[in-house]
């Protein structure tokens, strides 16, 4: 599933999740405007057998895992949202 997709589609699920990954698509030039207050939120999700801290997501419609929970960008993985579950704002 596109990352788009998940923040139109998931009514009433998933809100957190799909609040933070609303944030992280907006266009360069408003996130770079916004950072200050975006960095604040947090995402955290299973995939596989391992907790990860979400850092983003691309146009392409992936997301970016990080087994480093005090990471602020970067990743470890790309990944397809829909093999992850278990979103929080906590690890």
């Amino acid at each position: 599933m596109h990352v788009d997709d998940f923040i139109d589609n998931e009514y009433q699920r998933h809100n957190y999740a799909r609040f933070f990954f609303m944030l992280h698509r907006l266009s360069a030039a408003l996130y770079y405007d916004f950072k200050p207050w975006i960095d604040q939120y947090k995402l955290f999700c299973d995939y596989g057998d391992q907790r990860y801290r979400v850092t983003g997501c691309s146009r392409l419609g992936d997301i970016w895992l990080s087994t480093n929970f005090k990471a602020d960008a970067g990743y470890d993985l790309r990944v397809d949202l829909e093999e992850c579950s278990n979103w929080g704002e906590t690890p």
